[in-house]
């Protein structure tokens, strides 16, 4: 089974420096508790998995 990423389906940041919108979707969380809680339910409902950045930042990605 191939491990290669499908697609990206949200970017989960806190800073609106690093926000862009757009495609994927680019979400701005106000606190590090809502960015892990918008992260879990988004990976949950998609079957999906979390990439944590170094920046804190969360990559949801589609294997």
């Amino acid at each position: 089974m191939s491990q290669d990423i499908k697609g990206i389906l949200a970017y989960v940041t806190t800073d609106k420096d690093r926000y862009l919108g757009g495609t994927p979707l680019g979400i701005l969380a106000k606190n590090e508790k809502e960015l892990v809680s918008i992260t879990e339910a988004i990976s949950k409902a998609f079957l999906a998995e979390v990439l944590q950045l170094v920046s804190g930042d969360c990559l949801i990605i589609k294997k």
